[in-house]
């Protein structure tokens, strides 16, 4: 969206924020003005390129519940076409979240359309009543939408069965941060001695997402390779991040903030991909791919086979057994030309480029 408002579209762009009781209880514990309560109602910046509006959701359970959700979007809805009446030219109504997928027709707006990022009724932290709810929403976000795009090959197939306007426009990176982490020297301070070769993974640590077991394969098959783990970690993945750690070649560094994430890509010799062969990874492109390319790295993966059509730059594998053997031939293929060769598959799948390809595609469909 920051993208697109550089473009010279007008951007409103709508934070779905948390239950509004759950706004007042942080007030309170913070001590805070009850006056700021009132930002979420405080009037929008209707000359700016890029402006924020939050949601008002006063009832609880909205990702839960049917009814709370129904009832919270039709006064976002209200919202949105108080302000949105005033922006020039069409107006196009773009969500994410497939929860909101009711407010379709609603915000005043010439077309909708549905950005399908993820497969949310796979989403293994999501309770029952959550998954049901995002697979509702989900299909009227794609039913209703005059378009509808797709980051993988698994939401394309589902939602062509809904709509005829579906397009597969895929995940990218964002190039510009990680094209220095090219050149190793680049590298922090605190992963510079760590001996090589580096096999690196830059991600959240979640069950049901990352496969611990190559991760476990990797470290124990050779003893000679550091592994170096960057990320959070929620809770339930605590105990299998802590057992790889007392090994003496895992490092797990913890929480990064994503200004500094390159300075530790630069230190990998190896970018890693480890995620499970599932719903929910087979629905999500991992945006680290192109990341990873950016800074030159070859890619070893699992979990989506979207990456397959990447070789030989991101060689897809199952089990410890081909896992571990394709990162021992991605450490032959480092040479300045595979190298730049990443990098240059790296340049033609930017956020410039998704921008200029989703915005081409809404405006036909505006103007056919």
């Amino acid at each position: 969206m920051r993208r697109a408002s550089e473009r010279g579209h007008r951007v409103l762009f709508v934070d779905t924020g948390p239950f509004f009781g759950r706004r007042v209880a942080d007030v309170i514990r913070r001590r805070a003005k009850l006056v700021s309560l009132l930002d979420v109602i405080r009037p929008v910046d209707r000359t700016a390129t890029l402006a924020t509006l939050a949601t008002v959701n006063l009832f609880p359970w909205g990702h839960r519940n049917p009814f709370t959700n129904g009832l919270n979007n039709w006064l976002n809805a209200l919202n949105i076409k108080r302000v949105g009446r005033h922006l020039p030219g069409a107006v196009v109504l773009w969500i994410y979240d497939p929860c909101c997928g009711s407010m379709i027709g609603a915000c005043g707006e010439d077309m909708a359309a549905y950005d399908c990022v993820d497969d949310y009724p796979s989403l293994v932290f999501y309770s029952s009543a959550e998954k049901a709810l995002a697979r509702a929403g989900d299909r009227a976000a794609g039913t209703r939408s005059a378009v509808v795009f797709t980051t993988t090959s698994t939401l394309f197939q589902r939602h062509t069965a809904l709509n005829p306007n579906v397009h597969l426009v895929g995940n990218v990176g964002d190039y510009t941060h990680f094209e220095d982490a090219v050149d190793r020297s680049t590298a922090a301070s605190d992963v510079t001695s760590l001996p090589r070769p580096v096999i690196g993974f830059a991600g959240r640590f979640m069950t049901g997402k990352i496969d611990f077991t190559l991760i476990d394969a990797t470290a124990r098959r050779h003893s000679d390779w550091t592994v170096l783990l960057i990320g959070p970690a929620d809770d339930e993945a605590l105990p299998e991040l802590e057992q790889l750690t007392r090994l003496d070649n895992v490092f797990w560094l913890g929480h990064r903030p994503y200004e500094g994430l390159p300075r530790y890509v630069a230190a990998f010799d190896v970018g890693l991909c480890p995620y499970q062969w599932n719903d929910w990874m087979r629905g999500g492109f991992p945006l680290k791919v192109y990341e990873y390319l950016a800074a030159g790295k070859p890619i070893v993966a699992s979990g989506n086979p979207d990456l397959e059509g990447l070789a030989p730059d991101v060689v897809l594998a199952r089990g410890p057994d081909e896992f571990v053997a394709a990162i021992e031939e991605a450490l032959r293929q480092r040479s300045p030309k595979d190298v730049e060769r990443r990098r240059r598959l790296a340049r033609q799948n930017t956020w410039e480029s998704r921008t200029e390809r989703v915005l081409e595609l809404t405006q036909e469909r505006l103007g056919s």
